[in-house]
């Protein structure tokens, strides 16, 4: 995994927390979708509170506390109090938030397990096959039509 990983995971989990959002206004009403949604940003937040506060202690400059110290304050009382008030009088089902909280999750377990999986399933190109606009395609060894005989027999 490369360092823009975690980018594409927040970018994604954006996308599916507008899409999940709306379809669970249209399908389970407007209380379920807005809580999956606000669940999802909250969620989403949280992963960069928790992205920001990994880089600073890992830092090869060395650890600056009084950073750290801010991103813990973010991260703990704010972020997490933010999460307790949205549940308990948010006035979302509990369904929802806890949907909405997993789709980083989801996201970053679906794209890693792409990266891992997606070169093993990747046919190899065979060797010889003429390449698009050379004859493949039409009944040849490429295989992508099925070989139909000649009807003259020849």
């Amino acid at each position: 995994m490369d360092e823009g990983f975690l980018r594409r995971v927040r970018a994604i989990s954006w996308i599916a927390a507008v899409a999940g959002g709306l379809f669970g206004t249209g399908y389970l009403g407007w209380r379920w979708g807005a809580g999956f949604t606000v669940a999802a940003v909250w969620s989403i937040w949280n992963l960069l509170a928790l992205e920001r506060l990994i880089r600073l202690s890992l830092r090869p400059a060395g650890r600056q506390k009084g950073a750290i110290a801010l991103a813990l304050v973010i991260k703990l009382p704010v972020l997490y109090g933010l999460g307790a008030l949205i549940a308990l009088f948010g006035g979302f089902p509990l369904g929802s938030l806890l949907i909405g909280v997993a789709v980083p999750l989801v996201v970053m377990a679906l794209k890693a397990g792409g990266q891992v999986l997606a070169p093993r399933v990747a046919l190899p190109h065979p060797r010889g096959v003429p390449a698009r606009g050379d004859g493949a395609g039409k009944g040849g060894p490429s295989g992508d039509t099925p070989h139909e005989e000649n009807p003259n027999g020849r």
